[in-house]
C-alpha cells in the first residue's frame, strides 16, 4: 500500500512527509487514527490520498 501511495503522488509531484506516509497507511487498515502536527504541514493530505485510493 504504501508503494501504491508513492507512486501516485511522485506522478503529481507532492513527496509526502514520513508521518503523512505513517498515517495513511493506518488509515487505510481501518484503525482510527489523530493526527497532531502544526499549521500547514499537510494533515488534509493524510485524509485525502485513502479516500482517492
Amino acid at each position: 500500500q504504501a508503494c501504491v501511495i508513492v507512486y501516485i503522488l511522485s506522478r503529481t509531484m507532492i513527496i509526502p512527509c514520513d508521518f503523512q506516509l505513517q498515517a495513511c497507511l493506518v488509515i487505510l487498515n481501518g484503525c482510527d487514527s489523530v493526527i497532531t502536527t502544526g499549521t500547514g504541514s499537510g494533515k488534509t493530505l493524510c485524509i485525502l490520498i485513502p479516500l482517492l485510493l
